[in-house]
Formats: structure tokens, sequence, C-alpha cells
């Protein structure tokens, strides 16, 4: 089933696919090929992105609320990449209930713990790009994929890319700038596995370590040849560990 902002496709337990400031929905196309035969596949457009309406309000939680709003009440193991990530904390933080078990891929913490030029700084760059993103996709795709990711697969995300709409694209960059996950890590309680691309650039696997040791039940699995964008640029061995970790009976016991 899709609608025109929210694809979902498959049968078995529920899986929310989360994508991150640059992405879309559509990025999790070959992840659904590949997930749909285990799970439901529930992948949306975040607001302001695709045909999504635009959050209404400041900040991480409107972009929260719409996503609970989604789930309707039924649990789903959750998976997000990059803003995604922050994303998938912030709506087990505040909608435990909601949340099964969780996959990070690539995750941003949030950039509040800035000092405050740096943290404009890095906001200036992203009003620049929210309004180029059309003309400069080929070349930030370059940016976050791995030197060794192929132009087929570069093209891919930048297509993904251009799908982001101004709006949205600063309600994310506004969203992060203003979140430090970091304080609250300890108290997600929830299944977690920690994914990072060997090669990711954007946030680097010192983010993914900082997961790990901060988070009462997760587990780290590096990405080989894969940037920021491991679930596009290596599809087969993302959804090859995410499979292994959501079926694992053990993997989601707290330990």
């Amino acid at each position: 089933m899709e609608t025109s902002h929210t694809t979902f496709i498959g049968r078995g337990p529920r899986l929310l696919l989360l994508h991150g400031i640059g992405g879309s929905a559509t990025a999790w196309k070959k992840q659904i090929e590949r997930l749909s035969g285990d799970f439901s596949c529930l992948a949306p457009d975040l607001p302001g992105y695709g045909d999504a309406p635009t959050a209404q309000g400041d900040g991480l939680r409107p972009i929260v609320q719409a996503t609970a709003d989604l789930l309707a009440g039924e649990p789903a193991h959750v998976l997000g990449v990059s803003f995604g990530a922050l994303l998938a904390l912030t709506l087990a933080r505040h909608h435990p209930k909601l949340v099964r078990s969780l996959v990070l891929a690539d995750a941003t913490l949030g950039r509040a713990h800035m000092a405050a030029q740096a943290r404009e700084q890095w906001l200036e760059k992203r009003r620049s790009l929210s309004t180029s993103l059309q003309e400069v996709s080929l070349e930030r795709a370059a940016e976050i994929a791995s030197p060794a990711a192929s132009p087929q697969v570069i093209d891919e995300i930048a297509r993904h890319m251009r799908r982001a709409r101004p709006e949205g694209y600063m309600a994310v960059a506004n969203a992060i700038a203003s979140t430090d996950a970091r304080p609250w890590l300890p108290a997600i309680t929830q299944p977690t596995l920690v994914l990072c691309g060997e090669d990711d650039r954007v946030t680097g696997p010192e983010v993914s370590r900082i997961l790990v040791d901060a988070l009462p039940h997760a587990s780290l699995s590096i990405v080989p040849r894969s940037g920021h964008a491991p679930h596009i640029e290596q599809p087969d061995e993302f959804a090859r560990v995410v499979r292994e970790f959501l079926l694992e009976p053990r993997s989601l016991r707290p330990t």
C-alpha cells in the first residue's frame, strides 16, 4: 500500500524506516525490496519532504509527534539513518511503548552542545544547501558516500536528496541544531543495533562509539565499503545485519 507520502509494503512485524536530512522515503527502496518478506515496512516522507505536509511548529517535537501519529498506537521496530536515527531515539524517549527495538545507522546526536558560532556556521551551510540541493545534489552525494561508491550509487543518493523541500530540510536542520541527545541516552532501554559505514565522513564512527557506550542494550556493526548512506551503498550487507538482529530473539532481549 502507498499513499502520496508513505510507503507501506510487506508482511510480518512492523518496521518503521526513517530517512535523514538529505534523503526521503524513496531512499529505502533497496531495503524494502530486501526486508519486506519478513517485515511490514513503513517508510514515510518526513514533514516537508516529498509530498508530506510541513511540520506544524519548530524543533524536533512536531516531527516526533507526526511520526508517532503515523504508528497509530501500534508498536514497531524503528530503523533510522542520520537524522532518522536521532528521530528514532527521540521517539523511544517520548513514546517508549511504540518502539520495540532500534536500529541506528550513521547517527547524529544533535549539535546543541557545540559553541554558538560553530553551530551557526553549520546552520548557515544548511541554509545554502536547502535552496540549492537541486543543483548540487550530485556533488553533495559524492561528499557523503564512500570514495569506493560507483557513479550509479552517487546518482541514486542524489536522486533521493532532490525530493527534499527547503522548508522540510531547514526544519530538520534546526531540530538537529537545537538538540543534544547525549544526556538522555542511558534512559533508552530498547534493544539497539548501531550501524556505521566504515568510510562515514559526516558523523563518523565516534558518534557510534558514544551510542554503544551510553545505551544500556546496544551492539555495534561496521558496514564495509560504505559512507554515510550504507543502506544504499551496501544494501545486501545492510539488510543482512538488520534482519539478523531483528529476527534473532536473543538480540531483542535486554541483558
